[in-house]
C-alpha cells in the first residue's frame, strides 16, 4: 500500500476526530433556557454571553491562530485546543447549577481558545493532510458533515439529559464531553507533526501582506455570522417560552435539524459547489435567507425543523467554500494568515451578535429581549448580505 496515502487516511482520522467536537457549544444553546432558570437574577442577555464569551475571547485566538500553528506546529495547537474545550465542560459538569455564573463565564471563555482556532486548524489539517487541491474541496465538505454529526450528537442527546425533571439538573448534559478524551488520544496518534512545514516558515519573510479581497471576505462574513447566529443564541427561548413550541428536547432537535443540514451540505458539497461555481456563495446565502424566513413568518416546530435545515446547509457549505477561495487568492507564505483573519472576523460576528441584535431590537420593537424582533432583523441583514455576495465572490469572475 502506498505510505504516502497511508499517511493522509491517518492524518484524516485525526482531523476528523477534532471537528466530531468541533461544535459542542450547540448543546449549551439548546438548553440555553433551563440555565438562565437557574440564575433568575441574571439578565437573560447576560446569561446569553454563556455562549458569546467563547466568541469574544475566540475572536483575539483566532488573529493569532495563523502565527501559533506557524510557529508551534498544528497538532500542538490542535491538541491544545482540544484540550481547553474539554476542560471547559468539566467547568460546567461539576460547577454548573451551584456556583456563582461568573464560574460560568470563566468556563466559556476557556471554551474560546477552542472556538477561535477551530477555523485556522481546520484548514491547516485539511492543507498538510490532503496536498492535493484538486480533492481539497471533497474532503472539506466530508470534514462538515463530521462536524455536523458531531453536533446532532451532543445536541440532541444534551437536550434530552437536561429536559430530565424539567432541567433540574442541566449540567448533567455536559457528562458528553468525556467523549472528547477519545478523540484527543486518536488526535495525538494520528495528526501529523509536520516538523519541516514549522521550519520552513520560520524561514519565510516576515511582514506578508494580504489582499484586499480577503479583508472584504473576511467583514462580509461578519456580518453574515452576525446574523446568523441569531439561532444560535434565541432558539432555546423561541421554542421553550416565546411559542411554547417545547422543551430543551424540541430546542436540541431544532440545532440536531441544523447539524442534518450540515451534513446534507457537507456530504454533497463537491456536486453542488463543481455545478455553482462562482454562484456557490451567492445561492448559499439565499437558502439562509429561506430559512430565517420561515422562522420569522410561520412559526411551527415542523416548519422550524425545515428551516434548521436550511440553515445548516447555508452556514457548512459558505465555510468550505470561502477557505477554498482565500487559498485561491493567497500565497503559501499568506494563506495562513488569510484564514487567520477570516476566523476573526467571523468570531467577531458572534461576539458583537447579542449586543448588535439587542440593540437593535430595543430600537425597531422597544424591547431588547424580544425574540421575534431579533430574527426579523437577522431576516432583513441577511438579505442584504446575500445581495451584497454577489458583487464579491461571483461579478466579474471566470471559472
Amino acid at each position: 500500500m502506498d505510505s504516502s496515502k497511508t499517511a493522509s487516511r491517518k492524518g484524516l482520522i485525526g482531523t476528523y476526530a477534532f471537528l466530531f467536537t468541533s461544535s459542542a457549544l450547540n448543546m449549551t444553546s439548546g438548553i440555553l433556557a433551563y440555565i438562565m432558570l437557574t440564575y433568575p437574577e441574571v439578565s437573560q442577555t447576560n446569561v446569553a454571553m454563556l455562549l458569546t464569551i467563547p466568541a469574544i475571547v475566540g475572536t483575539f485566538v483566532a488573529f493569532i491562530s495563523g502565527t501559533m500553528v506557524n510557529r508551534f506546529g498544528v497538532k500542538k495547537v490542535t491538541l491544545f485546543a482540544h484540550i481547553t474545550q474539554f476542560l471547559s465542560g468539566m467547568i460546567f459538569l461539576f460547577f454548573g447549577n451551584r456556583s456563582h455564573i461568573l464560574v460560568l463565564y470563566a468556563a466559556s471563555a476557556l471554551y474560546g481558545f477552542s472556538l477561535g482556532g477551530a477555523t485556522v486548524i481546520q484548514a491547516q489539517l485539511f492543507k498538510e493532510v490532503i496536498p492535493d487541491e484538486s480533492e481539497r474541496g471533497k474532503y472539506l465538505g466530508f470534514g462538515s458533515s463530521v462536524k455536523s454529526i458531531g453536533g446532532v450528537a451532543m445536541s440532541t442527546a444534551g437536550g434530552m439529559i437536561a429536559a430530565v425533571n424539567n432541567g433540574a439538573h442541566w449540567e448533567r448534559a455536559y457528562l458528553l464531553y468525556l467523549f472528547m478524551i477519545l478523540m484527543i488520544v486518536l488526535e495525538f496518534i494520528c495528526l501529523p507533526d509536520n516538523k519541516e512545514s514549522i521550519v520552513e516558515t520560520k524561514k519565510r519573510k516576515k511582514g506578508v501582506r494580504l489582499p484586499l479581497k480577503v479583508w472584504l471576505i473576511s467583514v462580509h462574513y461578519l456580518f453574515y455570522f452576525l446574523f446568523l447566529y441569531v439561532f444560535s443564541l434565541n432558539i432555546s427561548e423561541y421554542v421553550i417560552t416565546t411559542h411554547a413550541l417545547g422543551t430543551s428536547a424540541e430546542a436540541g432537535l431544532c440545532l440536531s435539524a441544523l447539524t442534518v443540514g450540515g451534513i446534507i451540505s457537507g456530504m454533497v458539497y463537491g456536486t453542488y459547489s463543481r455545478i455553482l461555481k462562482k454562484w456557490t456563495m451567492p445561492v448559499l446565502l439565499a437558502v439562509s435567507c429561506a430559512g430565517l424566513a420561515m422562522v420569522v413568518f410561520i412559526p411551527d416546530i415542523i416548519v422550524l425543523y425545515i428551516a434548521s435545515v436550511l440553515l445548516g446547509v447555508a452556514m457548512m457549505g459558505t465555510g468550505p467554500y470561502v477557505t477554498i477561495e482565500l487559498a485561491r487568492i493567497t500565497d503559501a507564505d499568506s494563506y495562513t494568515n488569510a484564514m487567520s483573519v477570516y476566523s476573526g472576523f467571523m468570531n467577531g460576528g458572534m461576539m458583537f451578535a447579542v449586543y448588535i441584535l439587542a440593540f437593535l431590537a430595543s430600537l425597531f420593537f422597544h424591547d431588547a429581549n424580544s425574540v421575534d424582533g431579533k430574527f426579523m432583523i437577522a431576516f432583513v441583514g441577511n438579505i442584504l448580505v446575500f445581495l451584497t455576495s454577489i458583487p464579491l465572490f461571483a461579478a466579474g469572475k471566470t471559472e
